[in-house]
């Protein structure tokens, strides 16, 4: 079961250093701006222009991107912002890449992330605190180092709380 867990694990590890020393790793985002032209300030216009250009949204994104002429579509580690013009007939569209390291950590948040990864987390994280009771109580069950064990187990606790 250890190595099933074993790159979800690794990932969770490897992410949580990352969100702590985020100098060390972060780079500098790269943004990307573009206009598109529309030919009529209408839905179907609106959606065929950015269907071109590679963004498809959804029945709700859509409602929300006319009502408000501004839409955000987020996903770990990029933006993409939509501002509609309706004076000039212009759909402006920012792009912001934050890089790897920047969707590794929204996804070890879980941020912007699809209701699967959620499911996947939560599962992983159930079955690995299954091995560290099933790995306690099987360490508790010797007698003979039961009681340094108990005293690991106390002071890692302590450790935890005084953190919190």
């Amino acid at each position: 079961m250890s190595l099933i867990c074993f790159s979800f694990l690794f990932f969770f590890c490897f992410t949580a250093i990352t969100l702590n020393h985020p100098s060390l790793l972060t780079k500098k985002p790269s943004v990307h701006q573009r206009q598109l032209s529309i030919s009529e300030p209408t839905a179907q216009f609106y959606n065929d222009a950015l269907a071109r250009n590679g963004i498809v949204l959804s029945q709700s994104q859509q409602t929300l991107l006319i009502a408000s002429s501004e839409l955000t579509i987020a996903n770990p580690g990029q933006r993409i912002d939509l501002y509609i013009d309706n004076q000039n007939n212009i759909i402006e569209i920012v792009d912001t890449n934050f890089g790897w390291i920047a969707t590794l950590n929204e996804l070890h948040q879980n941020r912007h992330t699809p209701a699967l990864w959620t499911v996947i987390s939560d599962v992983i994280a159930g079955i690995l605190m299954l091995i560290c009771i099933s790995g306690t109580w099987l360490s508790l069950k010797h007698k003979a180092h039961r009681k340094r064990y108990l005293y690991l187990l106390t002071a890692s606790s302590i450790a935890l709380l005084t953190m919190v």
